[in-house]
């Protein structure tokens, strides 16, 4: 291995710290919340290399030598990606928060050593994903982010739903992977080469069959529809903190790797604006309607997630298809807004839970009069998720919307009533479930004992739902210094 070591400094340290704090917890015999400190250390370290990394990024790419590892044939190359820092610095921060919330919630599992490093693993697989150029090295680490995050899905695997959910998302991540595999069959057949540092010159059939696959992978990886059966059960069952990484970051992320992959591979931007277009629209319509039929509080938040996934298609797919900056700009804020809507939802519907005992919505009536803050920030969560005006749902869900209206198409027009009418169908989940936390008639009296007082909810739990709702508030009120980031990161992007 040779080159800008920089590069994969970031990986290195998820990676080498995951195995570091597994060694001395287990030495050592830590505590949960101890583990937990060390982990976040680990990852504001990770945060603060990136966050270097992403003005030095620019200047590497146009630099023919700024690689890590070996260019020959047969070498596993890493290169930097402004796009896939971007993601990170995302996924970095959403894991602060989940791991500060995991020192509480955790506190009642025995096995909590290795969480945290499953937890730096996957992350680290995810960063790897986007600074590999060989596909045979892109295959591994989705392995190993599929491997990881079975384990944290599977995490309390007494319980038998648990095991179930783990399975479902180990066999069916596993089906994407081995697809993925099989295109690499067809482009080592065609090229001789597993190398993807540019657009292939002359695709041919083999090389379009490779796209196809590794399209049809990261759909799996992603949940699009038809493909999503394995979500309801995954981020339904495991742990909350591990939903809220699932649904915020990892599932959406492979929207943003499957098209650096699939154009280079010869498929055009036009056929994949139009599948990410059209099965959008199944998403959409599939994830708002199947949400109002849910009875359990994470369940409902899944269903949720496959219609977040179909806006995020829905805006990428404009820019493929119109070949429209501004659609990309959307998408990439979309996915920020999502990432902290989606895991400050999955979090606060952890807390009532890991309190009550309980995620029936039912039952869950007027939970406010007992954990008010943390039903505050559940409203948010969902009232931004619904696209109320002045939180970041809303100004993400705007930016879709102007985006489609701009190409005056009518095949753009078609999707963007589907889009209008899953959000319209989507309130009737958001509004009656924040509305039943503050219902007089308390069935939730049941779940606490009748006491009459407020819970003292942990500091660990309250503090990262608190940054994720001033989070919502915030990008929703002044979007400008975050599309400016958006828009900085569309100079570099390379697609």
């Amino acid at each position: 291995m040779s080159g800008v070591f920089d590069i994969v400094l970031p990986l290195s340290i998820l990676s080498g710290g995951a195995f570091l704090i597994y060694l001395i917890a287990r030495a050592l015999t830590l505590s949960n919340r101890i583990e937990a400190l060390l982990t976040v250390v680990v990852l504001v370290v990770t945060l603060v290399v990136l966050i270097i990394q992403y003005d030095q990024v620019p200047a590497l790419i146009r630099d023919p030598q700024a690689f890590f590892g070996r260019p020959e044939t047969g070498g596993i190359l890493y290169l930097p990606n402004l796009l896939g820092i971007f993601i990170l610095i995302i996924g970095i921060v959403i894991g602060i928060l989940i791991t500060l919330y995991s020192g509480e919630y955790l506190s009642r599992d025995s096995r909590y050593m290795v969480y945290y490093p499953l937890v730096l693993l996957t992350l680290s697989g995810l960063l790897g994903m986007f600074l590999s150029n060989n596909l045979f090295n892109l295959f591994l680490l989705t392995e190993l982010t599929t491997i990881t995050a079975s384990a944290l899905v599977a995490f309390r695997f007494k319980q038998e739903v648990a095991i179930k959910a783990g399975f479902k998302y180990l066999i069916m991540s596993s089906l994407g992977t081995m697809t993925m595999l099989l295109g690499i069959y067809f482009v080592y057949r065609s090229t001789g080469a597993m190398q993807l540092l540019s657009v292939l010159e002359a695709p041919d059939n083999m090389t379009r069959i490779g796209a196809a696959c590794f399209l049809l992978g990261f759909s799996l990886k992603a949940g699009v529809v038809p493909l999503h059966t394995w979500v309801p059960d995954v981020y339904g069952h495991a742990p909350s903190a591990v939903s809220g990484l699932l649904a915020g970051v990892l599932s959406k992320s492979m929207l943003f790797i499957m098209p650096v992959i699939c154009l280079r591979l010869g498929m055009t931007r036009v056929e994949l604006g139009q599948y990410l277009m059209a099965f959008a629209c199944l998403n959409m319509l599939l994830g708002s309607v199947r949400m109002l039929r849910q009875n359990l509080l994470r369940r409902f938040l899944s269903f949720s997630s496959i219609a977040q996934t179909g806006y995020l298609m829905f805006g990428l797919g404009i820019g493929f298809y119109y070949e429209l900056d501004q659609a990309f700009s959307a998408g990439l804020f979309l996915f920020l807004v999502i990432a902290v809507m989606k895991c400050l939802a999955f979090l606060a519907a952890g807390i009532f839970q890991y309190y009550s005992g309980s995620q029936d919505i039912e039952r869950l009536r007027g939970v406010a009069k007992f954990m008010p803050f943390t039903a505050l920030c559940f409203s948010i969560s969902l009232a931004g998720l619904a696209g109320i005006p002045l939180l970041a749902g809303f100004t993400g869900k705007w930016l879709i919307f102007s985006a489609a209206l701009a190409t005056a198409d009518a095949f753009a027009i078609t999707c963007l009533v589907v889009f209008m009418a899953s959000t319209l169908i989507s309130l009737g989940g958001y509004l009656p479930t924040l509305i039943m936390q503050y219902e007089p008639v308390n069935k939730a009296d049941e779940l606490f004992n009748g006491q009459s007082t407020p819970i003292g909810v942990s500091w660990w739990m309250q503090v990262p739902v608190a940054v994720l709702s001033l989070l919502v508030l915030v990008i929703g009120i002044y979007p400008s210094p975050w599309l400016m980031l958006v828009e900085q990161v569309m100079q570099w992007m390379v697609i």
